[in-house]
Parts: C-alpha cells; structure tokens; sequence
C-alpha cells in the first residue's frame, strides 16, 4: 500500500468523481484524513489529493478504504473499477514533457468540461492562440522555441473545436494591446472564432473603468453532469490553485457574470476587433 503519486494521469473527471464519493464516505464514516492515510499507508495531503481528484488511485486502496469506512461488496467492486478507469491515459500523456505536472492536471479536467470561462488580463488564452502567437511568447520567456509545445496546444484548440464545449472568454483590452506577437493573424483567429456558436467572447475595455477581476486572471470549469461551475483554477509563476469550497465559486461566478455586462457585448467586440485589425 504505497503512494501512487507517480501514476500517469488518466480520466481526470472519472477521478474527480471517485474522489468526491470516497470524500462522502469517510465524511459518513466519521474518518479523518490523518486516519485514511495511516490506514493505506500514505501521507495526509495525499488522501487530499485524491478526494480532489487530482491524483490517481490505486483499486486496491479504494478496497481498503471501503474497509476502513465499513462499505458493502456491491459498492466496493464497483468503485474498485472506477478507479481502474480513472487511470487510464488521455490524449494529452503524450505531450507530458511539455508541461508541468499541475498544468497537466488542468488540460485533464479541460479535456471534458462542458462549460470553460475564462478571464485573461495579458494573455490570448492558450486554447485561442495562433502558431506564431505561441512562438513569440515562447521565444520572449525563454530565448527559444518549443516546436512540441507548440503542436500541443494546437492539438489541445483542435479537440476543443471538434468537442465543442460552450466557450465564456472576456479578454482585458491589455491583451490586444501587445505588439511583437503576430497580432494581426491573432485577431483575425479571434474574431474567427468569436462567430462560432459556441464561443462568447467579450473584450473589457479601459474605458469601462475598474472591474472585479483586477487582482487578475481566473479560469473555471463546469463538468459533465454538473449544473454550474466545479473549479476555480488560478495559475502562478510557479504552480497553480484549485479552489472548490462553494463560497469561492459564487465570488468567482458572481464576479465573471459582473465581466460579461462590464465588457463589450459578443457583436460589439467583433467591431472592436475590426478597429484593432
């Protein structure tokens, strides 16, 4: 019964939703975290990780834990291939040298959202960015270009296109604004992509003054089945946080719905992007 930390990430939502079950039944069984994780031989934050679906499980500690938390056969077998199928590997295993681990993570739950919306106060979001885009900001950050990352995150706009989960993206003037990274052909893929169905895309702009985002930029994901958003996801230099307490989703919620009547409206901003081309 060891750590399973280093498992390839498989069906993050079919983890997210193991992870929350086993989460309501130590919670019932009136365990702790530090009693789980004795009990299967690992460390408290890794129980939390995987009752936040963000580390894989071995089936056989999810027998152990049915043990612990005093659950029937039926229920264990099933949850036992449950976790059998959350460790299989998605499409995204193979650019894993690409990025980081905590990324890897997001592009998981990504990869089956039904509902993204995005707040971006520098950047042109990752799943809009053209190919000469990507490069500029690469050769910027890092004095080369990643040619694999770049044919990721191409990978990454294509799946997304054939999928079609619906798409919430308020962009701050700001992002529009910076020059040297093939802004002509960005926007004209921005506004290519603003008349798709499923795309709402709204520029703030300066003149609308101060916003509830200024502290910077949120993403958050709704998954299958769910009736709103699930995770809030923050990027930093360094890592990333995942926020899913109900309070942080409705400030997070509130304050995107707050955005999307701030900004230009969808036709508004195509006009605005008209200007800028």
């Amino acid at each position: 019964m060891e750590d399973t930390e280093d498992l390839s990430p498989g069906s993050l939502v079919r983890r997210w939703r193991l992870g929350k079950r086993l989460r309501m039944m130590r919670v019932e069984a009136g365990r702790t975290m530090d009693e789980a994780a004795a009990y299967i031989g690992v460390k408290r934050p890794t129980i939390s990780r995987i009752e936040t679906g963000r580390q894989a499980i071995l089936a056989r500690n999810v027998k152990f834990l049915c043990q612990l938390y005093d659950v029937g056969a039926p229920e264990v077998d099933m949850l036992m291939r449950q976790a059998d199928e959350s460790n299989e590997r998605g499409w995204w295993a193979s650019y894993s040298d690409t990025m980081p681990d905590w990324f890897e993570t997001y592009v998981g739950f990504e990869a089956d959202a039904k509902e993204i919306w995005l707040y971006c106060s520098e950047l042109v979001p990752g799943i809009l960015q053209t190919a000469g885009y990507q490069r500029a900001l690469k050769q910027a950050r890092r004095g080369s270009v990643d040619e694999e990352g770049v044919a990721f995150r191409l990978e990454r706009q294509r799946r997304l296109a054939d999928r079609q989960p619906r798409l919430r993206i308020v962009l701050n003037e700001a992002v529009l604004r910076r020059k040297g990274c093939d802004m002509d052909k960005q926007i004209s893929h921005l506004t290519a992509v603003s008349k798709r169905t499923n795309v709402s895309l709204q520029v703030l702009t300066f003149d609308s003054g101060p916003h509830a985002a200024m502290r910077g930029p949120f993403n958050m994901l709704t998954l299958p089945e769910e009736p709103a958003p699930n995770l809030v996801y923050l990027e930093h230099n360094d890592g990333a946080v995942y926020l899913e307490r109900p309070i942080d989703l409705a400030k997070y919620s509130a304050a995107f719905e707050s955005l999307t009547k701030q900004a230009l409206s969808a036709e508004d901003t195509r006009d605005f992007l008209a200007t800028l081309a």
